[in-house]
């Protein structure tokens, strides 16, 4: 069996000094990574407000040491790809190295239109998708040498791409999402595969379709000639999967999700009435299951 992680996402809805706060905690706590989301606004309510996850990242790499962090995920909608990877690579340098980078479909209407554009068809997203992932790949794993990319949806002409990233041969890649064309990209390029689930589904269910998926994903791969193994699989814990509101604990469900395929593991950050519960898992239950 291979060693699990366990990470935390810390939703950006709080003060600048309260989120550096909660970022020195995670380091504490002995997490092994620290994810923020990449939203324009908290897109589940309009209170409290909401800072920009990429510039919080940034901000993460400089009141921590050890832990790996990122976003859980890069939003296209957002963020060209060129622009997203010089910001990957200058929080690579600014961590020494520590950054995990998440990448997402963009599936979210509120993003597009608070900057004024229209949601993608289903169609155009995953044709965007690939090509967004395949040029992320390419410049993080560059020496310094300009980039060009053309593709259907996207165009980048001479990038300059040093510095060479810290850490190589790039920074790992994590892919969310549960879509059979997002897998597939995942099975090519990605270095992590990440799912939420889905929280209409209950928690038997949503076991089910992490271990369906993890089939998939395995088969992807080694029809790509890659080790299944080469991929590491991991499960972002909220509604039905959420530990500390949901049927069940998480040695229940790091056994469970284990099964299915799941190596990682990522809680997210706890309500004020919760923290005491929180702590418990962290310093009593999660170093049991490592």
């Amino acid at each position: 069996m291979r060693a699990r992680d366990f990470g935390v996402l810390v939703l950006p809805g709080a003060s600048a000094p309260v989120l550096l706060e909660r970022f020195r905690r995670a380091e504490e706590f002995g997490f092994d990574q620290l994810f923020l989301p990449d939203h324009i606004a908290n897109i589940f309510a309009t209170e409290p407000a909401w800072l920009d996850g990429w510039t919080m990242t940034a901000a993460a790499a400089t009141v921590t040491e050890r832990i790996r962090i990122g976003t859980l995920v890069s939003n296209p909608v957002l963020r060209p790809p060129a622009l997203l990877a010089k910001e990957a690579l200058t929080i690579d340098h600014l961590s020494g190295g520590r950054l995990e980078i998440g990448i997402g479909a963009g599936i979210m209407p509120a993003d597009h239109y608070a900057t004024g554009t229209e949601p993608w068809s289903v169609k155009e997203r995953v044709a965007r998708f690939a090509e967004y992932v395949r040029i992320l790949d390419d410049v993080l794993s560059a020496e310094g040498e300009p980039y060009t990319f053309d593709g259907e949806w996207y165009s980048v002409r001479d990038l300059p791409t040093g510095p060479a990233a810290v850490r190589r041969p790039r920074p790992p890649i994590v892919i969310g999402g549960q879509a059979p064309s997002i897998l597939r990209v995942a099975a090519q390029r990605a270095d992590v595969w990440n799912s939420n689930g889905k929280p209409e589904l209950g928690l038997a269910e949503n076991i089910e379709l992490v271990a369906k998926q993890n089939r998939y994903l395995d088969d992807l791969c080694e029809r790509n000639d890659r080790d299944p193994r080469a991929l590491r699989r991991s499960a972002l814990l909220w509604a039905t999967t959420d530990p500390l509101t949901g049927p069940a604990g998480l040695e229940e469900l790091v056994e469970r999700l284990g099964a299915a395929g799941i190596d990682d593991f990522v809680l997210g950050w706890p309500e004020p009435a919760q923290i005491d519960r929180f702590e418990e898992l962290v310093r009593e239950v999660i170093p049991k299951l490592r």
